[in-house]
Order: C-alpha cells, then sequence, then structure tokens
C-alpha cells in the first residue's frame, strides 16, 4: 500500500510509542522511513537504551535530531530528508505538575504557551518547511486525541488537541492547491511513556472500556491507530483533506456507558 513512498515519523520516543507502530507498519507496507527525536541526546542515550532492551539498535536506523520550538532545527531537518510523500506529526507536550494538574487556572502562562507552541503551533511550523519537500499527492497526519469531552486532568493538553485539529484543517485549505492533503487521526488511549505524565490517565483508559461499542486494548491498540494513520497516508485517502478519523472504538459517540447486550427473544 506503501511501496515506494517515504514518510517522515516526527515524535519517536520508544517502541511502545504511536511513531514507531507507524513506523514499523509503513516499513511492512513498503515504505522507507525517517524517524524524528526532540535532540541527539535523547536518540544516543535513552533511546538507544530502551531500544537495546527490545533487542534493536538506533543504528539500524534513520533517526533526526528537531527540536520543532527552533525553525533553524524545523529548517534543516528538511534539508536533509529529500523529497518526502508523507509526514506523520506525532509530538505533544504540557509541564504536567502545572499544565495536567485538577484545575484548569493553575497552570502559569509560561507553561500553557509551551505547551501550544509544542503540541499545536509546531504542525504548522513544520509545514511550513515540509510543503518544500512533500511531493504532490502527499499526505500529513496528526495524532490527536477526543477534543470534544473534557476528561480529568488532561485540561490544557486537551485544549491544545483542539488547537491541533483546527491548525490541520487550515493548513488543508493552504496546502491543498499543492496537492498536499491535511488530517488528523484521533486516538483512543494508550498505555505509553507519555500517558505516564497524565494523572487521570487510569480514570481515561477505565472509561473507555466500559463505554465503548467495541473492545479496547489499552497496551496494543496502538496498532489500530496506526493503520487509520497508514491509511490517510496512501493513495487510497487521495480525496480526503480536513478531517479528524476516530480510532477510538466508537467512544466518541456515547453519551453514557456501554449497557450490557440483550438477547433477543426468538
Amino acid at each position: 500500500m506503501l511501496k515506494g513512498k517515504r514518510i517522515l515519523i516526527m515524535g519517536l520516543l520508544d517502541t511502545r510509542s504511536f511513531a514507531w507502530a507507524v513506523g514499523s507498519h509503513a516499513v511492512e507496507l513498503g515504505a522507507e522511513v525517517i524517524y524524528t527525536v526532540q535532540n541527539e541526546r535523547f536518540r544516543d542515550v535513552l533511546l538507544r537504551r530502551s531500544f537495546k532492551r527490545e533487542g534493536l539498535n538506533v543504528d539500524d536506523y534513520n533517526i533526526l535530531p528537531c527540536d520543532v520550538t527552533d525553525d533553524d532545527q524545523i529548517a534543516a531537518l528538511f534539508e536533509r530528508t529529500g523529497p518526502l510523500n508523507g509526514l506523520v506529526h506525532s509530538i505533544g507536550y504540557a509541564r504536567p505538575e502545572t499544565c495536567l494538574s485538577e484545575n484548569l487556572g493553575d497552570a502559569p502562562r509560561e507553561d500553557v504557551l509551551k505547551a501550544f507552541e509544542i503540541s499545536a503551533a509546531s504542525l504548522a511550523f513544520v509545514a511550513r518547511e515540509a510543503q518544500k519537500v512533500l511531493t504532490p499527492g502527499s499526505a500529513i497526519v496528526t495524532l490527536s486525541f477526543n477534543s470534544q469531552q473534557v476528561f480529568p486532568n488532561y485540561n490544557w493538553m486537551g485544549i491544545c488537541k483542539a488547537a491541533l485539529e483546527a491548525v490541520a484543517k487550515h493548513l488543508a485549505r493552504d496546502l491543498g492547491p499543492l496537492g498536499i492533503r491535511v488530517n488528523c487521526v484521533s486516538a483512543g488511549p494508550q498505555a505509553t511513556m507519555a500517558s505516564t505524565h497524565i494523572p487521570g490517565f487510569q480514570a481515561i483508559g477505565d472509561a473507555w472500556l466500559q463505554r465503548s461499542p467495541l473492545a479496547w486494548d489499552l497496551n496494543e491498540d496502538r496498532h489500530a491507530v496506526a493503520d487509520g494513520v497508514l491509511f490517510l497516508l496512501s493513495d487510497m485517502a487521495r480525496r480526503i483533506t480536513g478531517e479528524v478519523l476516530y480510532v477510538d472504538s466508537g467512544f466518541h459517540i456515547m453519551g453514557l456507558e456501554r449497557q450490557p447486550a440483550k438477547k433477543s427473544d426468538s
């Protein structure tokens, strides 16, 4: 499905991250994959250590540093990638102690602005440079989380995800004439490195299991999310842009907890 395509996946943290799931599946479908991490130290120390535990070697993969708060680094990244057919933005950060506290107003202004810069605005800054190397017919996909509802402690990150989806829609308008599609995948919760920093994650995960019409696995359904991303990267989605694709087992449609199925009379 992705044979011959070169895809950049931004935001690799470890082998349990959405970025790794997307990249691994993309390679299986014939793509050449380039990853990014925040900086060289993360790649050469922390990522190397986590890869080694899985029997993997960081040096076997094309992993480039890019801090999305630095315009020069973003520009330098796309000078190194060469032409691309797809880009995955799997980046988000909000200081847990303040932005993910019990009350929205607890966060100082500088923490909120940093969360917005990294988790939402960075998509626009990345796209500004990426459009120079993205070929006609290519796609940008960003990873979001249910922005229509309010969750415990998610606070400013939830607001940033809503902003991220708005950024994607505006980019879809701007980049469409260049033949570049921009979409979001709203993923259900996963037990990843990022989720360990969300104080209310367990409550969110429990609610997903109780409410979703379909089954949801907090440890393994990152692979289902990855498949949704790859569909949007592929030519099968060639006329889809500005959309939010929910890969969450239907949680977002439910107003109340799922009721036990009743057997019909026969």
